[in-house]
């Protein structure tokens, strides 16, 4: 099992002018702010194919697109430091991992329609017109499992490795079941 993206999110105990924020930025950084303005938020990377921190009005802020979490803390320490190096005061900076998304690939086809039903109606949503995997919720994890007939699956809703991995066994004790129907 991999970690394909990490996301945190975080508060800076301020409001925030975004256009002043976004052009001391540009000042400090040069080109690489991508800043993309809508409504009351801003989202920028800080160097080109980095993180997207997107910066809302309030001071509170996310960052998405880690690959680790020790990519996710590298990218909340410079977002850190880079408000200070443009003078932005921050009285109350708070920064958490809140979840992760992981792939997993069992290496083999599987049968939607057939795990559906085995995995229960109530837990699992299959529209094939709509969506090309299944949906599965398992009442035992607080994740969310993307299944596709490809075999690979994707694990969002938690920042555990140990409860995706957990949440991962149990798909694939169920996907044996269904191999010896």
């Amino acid at each position: 099992m991999e970690i394909v993206s990490t996301m945190g999110t975080g508060s800076l105990g301020r409001e925030l002018d975004l256009e002043t924020f976004s052009s001391e930025l540009e000042k400090h950084l040069g080109n690489h702010v991508d800043a993309n303005f809508t409504n009351s938020m801003v989202t920028i990377r800080l160097k080109e194919d980095g993180p997207a921190y997107t910066v809302y009005r309030t001071g509170t802020f996310q960052i998405r697109g880690a690959k680790t979490e020790d990519h996710l803390a590298a990218a909340a320490d410079r977002f850190r430091s880079v408000l200070s190096e443009i003078g932005v005061e921050v009285p109350e900076y708070e920064f958490r991992h809140a979840t992760s998304v992981f792939m997993e690939d069992f290496d083999r086809e599987v049968n939607l329609e057939a795990l559906t039903i085995a995995l229960g109606m109530e837990h699992t949503e299959y529209e094939p017109e709509q969506f090309p995997g299944v949906i599965y919720r398992p009442p035992e994890f607080e994740v969310t499992l993307l299944v596709f007939a490809s075999g690979k699956a994707i694990i969002g809703g938690t920042s555990s490795r140990n409860e995706a991995a957990s949440a991962i066994q149990h798909l694939e004790d169920e996907l044996g079941v269904l191999d010896n129907i």
